[in-house]
């Protein structure tokens, strides 16, 4: 049984404000986590592999079904972007490309070619995000396309209604503009609820993801399916820590406390016994 990492960026450019160190990585960086991957012997898989080998792994009752697995390489993991930031595009592109990675990108779909504008009041800086032609090029270079809502509103702050018109309306409008179906929903902000999560899966989705950490393995909610946020600060040591954990924290001193948990576990088990 596979644990699957989903990792989750937003830009990756050579200009970052200082505001958006959590949000934004250097080419640089962002090409030394691929080669780490590939040195690590991580896999990169789309998220309808993902779903696929998920959905084909359990039965009609929803238990799981032991057996041969459907071809997955070992150590799956997902490459994840959302926003649709011109970056991704310009800089992240070529190192997918080079490293032949699989990566999805959750775009906005009333600001495709315009600026990240909800980040404005926080006093980011604006930056351009992906135009239709941007988003067909890497369409036609292994990247999957899904959904990250019209607006970029915090769904839960609305009315049932209009958090219903963000999830739907931004399939169909994506679907349009491409003409390929969108099965992949990830909601601004990560905010969702048992009631966005219902209608994120009635639209017909096949996953969303949301910004809960951890893996991905055996009777996960395929409509809660969790990332690890990767930030600008991170080191590479703090990237592992983060993949063998799956943790958002990539605390160094992450390992030995686990050490010392699973050490103090097993004393405590032999002077019980």
């Amino acid at each position: 049984m596979y644990k699957i990492l989903i990792l989750m960026y937003h830009m990756v450019t050579k200009t970052i404000h200082p505001f958006e160190t959590r949000y934004a990585l250097s080419p640089d960086k962002f090409k030394r986590q691929m080669w780490y991957l590939k040195y690590k012997g991580y896999t990169p898989i789309s998220l309808d592999d993902l779903h696929e080998y998920f959905t084909d792994k359990t039965d009609i009752t929803g238990k799981y079904r032991s057996g041969p697995t459907n071809g997955l390489a070992k150590k799956p993991i997902v490459i994840t972007f959302d926003d649709g930031y011109m970056d991704n595009y310009e800089s992240a592109l070529p190192i997918l490309r080079e490293y032949n990675f699989p990566a999805t990108v959750f775009v906005v779909s009333s600001l495709v070619g315009k600026t990240n504008n909800w980040m404005r009041a926080d006093g980011y800086p604006e930056k351009p995000l992906m135009g239709w032609h941007e988003i067909e090029k890497m369409k036609g270079n292994g990247i999957t396309v899904g959904s990250h809502t019209v607006n970029h509103y915090h769904l839960s702050h609305l009315s049932l209604e209009d958090a219903k018109i963000e999830i739907e309306e931004s399939k169909k409008y994506i679907e349009d503009k491409l003409g390929i179906p969108i099965n992949h929903f990830a909601s601004s902000y990560g905010d969702m609820n048992e009631y966005i999560v219902n209608m994120v899966k009635e639209t017909g989705y096949r996953t969303a993801c949301s910004t809960r950490s951890g893996f991905n393995s055996n009777g996960i909610n395929l409509f809660e399916l969790r990332r690890l946020d990767i930030y600008g600060t991170d080191s590479i040591w703090q990237f592992a820590i983060k993949l063998t954990y799956g943790t958002n924290d990539g605390n160094l001193l992450l390992p030995a406390s686990y050490y010392v948990k699973r050490l103090s576990e097993r004393l405590n088990n032999i002077i019980t016994q």
